[in-house]
């Protein structure tokens, strides 16, 4: 079965998109390279998108962020450390999902509420791994944000960065590998492990 026909129905098309282009780079294989990764097929969702590479639960970094997402925060994040985002008694249970999505490789959903300067902006988080060029483990996370409102001045509107903390409504995804038990010392009651 077509994999793009499997995902949540919920999805946002321009989350949909991303999992087609993300498909397409993976092939026959299970988790793409990253030298397969088109961003010129990203078209504007490249705009939207992070890559960040799990190195281990105190270090991930940013290698890459899309104008839209550092316009949106305010900051450029490229360069930052993804877990540095998170307040200190967060940051265990963001690492842990990330860890485990790369650990036993899925896609992702979740959903923040992003308090802006005039209300609240849901956005639509969703992600997938990927291998560095010539490796066969996935260190890899390239993540693309779809607001579900429109907004009247995204350049000038700025997120404030304790609602982009933590998410709602996780949602692994299966892309071949099954779905990673999460430790239950990391879940909260939002989140949804299948």
């Amino acid at each position: 079965m077509d994999f793009v026909a499997t995902l949540p129905a919920p999805l946002t098309e321009p989350s949909r998109r991303f999992f087609a282009e993300w498909h397409r780079w993976r092939g026959a294989g299970l988790v793409p390279q990253r030298s397969a990764l088109d961003t010129g097929r990203l078209g504007e969702l490249l705009t939207r998108c992070l890559l960040l590479e799990v190195r281990g639960p105190d270090l991930m970094p940013i290698h890459f962020a899309g104008s839209t997402i550092g316009a949106m925060l305010g900051t450029e994040l490229a360069g930052r450390n993804y877990l540095d985002l998170t307040p200190a008694d967060n940051r265990k249970q963001r690492a842990a999902l990330l860890l485990a999505e790369v650990a036993q490789p899925c896609a992702a959903v979740i959903y923040y509420w992003l308090e802006t300067e005039t209300g609240i902006l849901p956005v639509e988080l969703v992600s997938a791994p990927l291998c560095e060029s010539g490796k066969d483990t996935p260190t890899l996370v390239l993540a693309c944000a779809t607001p579900l409102v429109q907004r009247a001045d995204e350049n000038d509107d700025h997120v404030a960065p304790r609602s982009y903390a933590e998410g709602e409504g996780l949602h692994f995804i299966d892309i071949g590998a099954g779905l990673p038990a999460l430790p239950t010392d990391v879940c909260t009651s939002r989140e949804i492990g299948s």
